[in-house]
């Protein structure tokens, strides 16, 4: 992860970087590109004015004029015809960053006019006032070939100008703007004409789309790589589950760029190993202690019998309490030996269809005298056939009827129901009940509440357990749950389908 996360900070350090040299590239770009358009709108007006003085035969030469001319025809032309040249005027930039522009038909130019790229120090306020100061043209001809020339704008001039007829005032108006005010003898009010703006072109708008691109690119990056991170968290998450379920190393195909996941399973599989070390020499000492106790156990049970033909009454009762002592360790090692087959997955269940209420009802019928003193509601209607290892189920069954008698006041409720997907058999009795904070540690081998139900009301704390492990290989759960008379529920739920053959 440390390099993934490294990965990201280096995107981010990339993508600044980035945006910054894009911003930069962009607006050094705009700035030669506006140079180059502000040349070129005034090499425009350079040429319109200049053009207008040639073609009008109003001045020979133009020496204020920026741009070298060659005339081809020598006679002064009509007003209309100088405006159509001059409004349809063809540019050419050349390799060398000149430009060479042409009045006329194409095939047979009137006027040719070229720039280099080193004489881009214009006159125009010069140039303007000779335009204006032709005599050659009166003043409404001059205002009429300045509303048909390209790159210059034209409009009246809402103040009233007291100056000579001829007087040229540059205005400086916002973003350097090159005006000029001009008012005739003739005209009644000034006019004020200057070089236009390309309105569409904005270096603010560039460089805020630029900068925009930029982190909208950056973002994509960033965003691909959380894909990828989140991907294998998700990854992460899903192998670590599988190798706390005890699966051994990494599936084929996982993104484990760091070797992080590498790590972890190696670290769980030592982990598991160890684990699973120690629970087999525990399953082992247990189930071996519990072997070799059959044996003293058989020799005192049966010395026990052999003593009674010796003795009188009064020891025989003595004799007979042992012997209780014997069976009830007798019956402890053989739940140990049960719930440890069952632990270890080494006990082999056959399920069959059988009927729950024939189970419960045999049950019953062995324990009655331990019953004998409850009242038993049975509740088992409809069909009852369920697929189940009779023998074990038997036995869950049976140890949480005997464990619902010992706490009973006097009665019990077996009841059985089922849906699509389960069958739920809940045993239910009038006792003193669990507290909510104890109800997962009864099913715990060995574990006793401090409250009724401790070893006084007998028991070795390994019925509960076997049932849930018995329940597990069913595909189910035992829950508990509060009774409505005051005492506990417990709830045998096992699947219609979903069960073990066998333990292995």
């Amino acid at each position: 992860m440390n390099g993934d996360v490294w990965r990201l900070y280096r995107h981010l350090i990339l993508g600044g970087v980035v945006v910054v040299v894009s911003c930069y590239i962009v607006m050094t770009f705009a700035q030669i590109r506006f140079g180059e358009m502000r040349v070129e709108r005034l090499l425009c007006v350079d040429a319109n004015f200049s053009a207008a003085l040639l073609l009008t035969q109003a001045s020979e030469t133009v020496a204020d004029s920026r741009l070298s001319w060659q005339r081809i025809i020598t006679e002064p032309l009509p007003l209309a015809t100088v405006s159509s040249y001059i409004a349809n005027k063809k540019w050419l930039k050349l390799p060398d960053n000149s430009y060479q522009l042409t009045f006329g038909p194409p095939d047979n130019p009137v006027l040719i006019g070229s720039a280099s790229q080193d004489s881009y120090f214009f006159l125009l306020e010069s140039l303007i006032a000779s335009f204006l100061a032709s005599s050659h043209l009166d003043s409404s001809e001059k205002r009429q070939l300045l509303r048909d020339m390209p790159c210059v704008s034209e409009k009246a001039y809402p103040i009233d100008f007291v100056n000579p007829a001829l007087g040229v005032t540059l205005i400086h108006r916002s973003y350097g703007e090159q005006g000029f005010i001009w008012k005739s003898a003739e005209m009644d009010s000034p006019v004020y004409f200057s070089v236009t703006h390309d309105d569409e072109f904005s270096l603010t708008l560039l460089a805020v789309a630029a900068v925009g691109i930029s982190i909208t690119v950056m973002l994509l990056v960033i965003w691909r790589e959380l894909l990828s991170l989140d991907f294998k968290r998700k990854t992460f998450e899903s192998i670590t589950r599988q190798i706390a379920r005890g699966r051994s190393g990494l599936p084929k195909g996982v993104p484990d760029s760091s070797g992080t996941l590498k790590e972890l399973a190696y670290s769980f599989d030592s982990m598991s190993s160890h684990i699973q070390r120690l629970l087999n020499v525990q399953r082992e000492m247990i189930n071996a202690i519990s072997h070799e106790l059959r044996t003293p156990i058989a020799r005192l049970r049966f010395g026990l019998e052999v003593m009674k033909d010796d003795v009188d009454d009064n020891v025989t009762k003595t004799i007979e309490a042992l012997e209780g002592d014997v069976e009830e360790l007798n019956t402890l090692v053989d739940e140990v030996l049960t719930y440890g087959k069952l632990e270890s997955g080494s006990l082999s269940l056959n399920f069959s269809e059988a009927s729950i209420a024939s189970v419960v009802n045999t049950i019953l019928h062995h324990n009655h005298l331990l019953l004998q003193h409850l009242h038993v509601t049975v509740s088992i209607t409809g069909d009852d056939q369920a697929l189940i290892d009779e023998h074990h189920l038997s036995r869950a069954i049976q140890n949480l009827v005997l464990n619902a008698a010992k706490y009973a006041e006097s009665e019990v409720v077996i009841t059985l129901s089922k849906d699509d997907a389960r069958w739920q058999l809940d045993i239910e009795d009038d006792g003193p009940g669990i507290a909510f904070e104890d109800r997962d540690k009864v099913f715990i081998p060995f574990e006793r509440l401090d409250n009724s139900r401790t070893r006084a009301s007998g028991g070795y704390g390994l019925g509960l357990a076997i049932v849930q492990r018995i329940a597990f290989w069913h595909g189910g759960a035992v829950l508990i749950d509060a009774s409505d008379s005051g005492g506990a529920r417990f709830s045998l739920i096992w699947s219609r389908d979903q069960h073990q053959h066998t333990l292995s």
